[in-house]
């Protein structure tokens, strides 16, 4: 089996998430209005993610790793504290490390590290109850990270070849969330979510006169995960969000096991 060496479904969903986030808040923003002059802020925000997840694929039966670091600029549109929809644009890196093609002329355990990638998407999240300090409301979120074509270089081959490489993947959440709002500058939270990544991956293979391109679909598996975070406001036109997203889910050979992921953004409002 060889290895490459180092180196050398998606537009729809935003639409719908968008659609429905803007019916949501225009709700939650004429509610508001009867209570308070009605205020609209445009928040641009810088943001970064890590996160690790177990997938799965040939059909649940071989799992790997994928991992992905992503930077994001954000534009999110604020209705006062009732909510706010959002709509991002960044680049990342993406590493499949663990995949295996095995219908290609030459086997092929991939293991080349990053590919960068292109990663955008839109969420929403509107709040609609308010008990004492503690605020609860829903949250959604679509987002997808299309891969560059890479290629890699195949030394051992003794005739001329070439292999390359493009993955994509895309991932959705949705689920409450619950705030409390007792403390001057820290907003502490926690949310239980519907959480599920899916994507492909291509490799194509050329080596003399022989040649071809295997596809893996790949999932994750446990599709919920529990977040805590906080949001720190120094100052009225600065915000920073810190979270923490916990994903357990179910191992091939039995028991359970957990991914972890982190993010941190830092928001400015004019």
């Amino acid at each position: 089996m060889r290895r490459p060496a180092m180196p050398r479904r998606g537009c729809s969903a935003v639409l719908a998430l968008a659609v429905f986030g803007t019916v949501l808040i225009s709700s939650a923003a004429a509610r508001a209005q009867d209570a308070e002059p009605s205020g609209i802020r445009l928040r641009p925000s810088l943001g970064f993610e890590y996160f690790n997840r177990t997938i799965f694929w040939d059909d649940d039966a071989s799992a790997s790793t994928l991992s992905a670091a992503l930077a994001f600029l954000r534009a999110d549109l604020e209705f006062r504290r009732e909510g706010h929809i959002g709509l991002f644009v960044g680049y990342g890196l993406s590493n499949y490390n663990g995949l295996v093609f095995r219908q290609l002329p030459f086997s092929i355990d991939y293991q080349a590290g990053n590919i960068g990638s292109l990663a955008w998407g839109g969420d929403f999240e509107e709040r609609f109850v308010t008990l004492g300090a503690v605020e609860i409301g829903i949250q959604a979120q679509f987002m997808m990270s299309l891969g560059r074509l890479k290629d890699f270089e195949m030394p051992s081959l003794n005739v001329a070849g070439s292999l390359e490489g493009k993955g994509t993947w895309s991932r959705v959440l949705a689920g409450p969330v619950f705030r409390y709002t007792g403390y001057e500058n820290f907003t502490p939270y926690l949310s239980v979510s519907y959480n599920r990544t899916w994507g492909t991956f291509t490799m194509t293979e050329a080596a003399g006169e022989l040649g071809g391109t295997e596809e893996k679909k790949i999932v994750s598996r446990g599709p919920v995960a529990v977040v805590i975070g906080t949001v720190f406001e120094p100052s009225a036109p600065i915000r920073i969000k810190a979270q923490l997203t916990a994903l357990p889910f179910r191992k091939l050979a039995g028991g359970l096991d957990t991914d972890y992921s982190g993010s941190l953004t830092a928001v400015f409002s004019f």
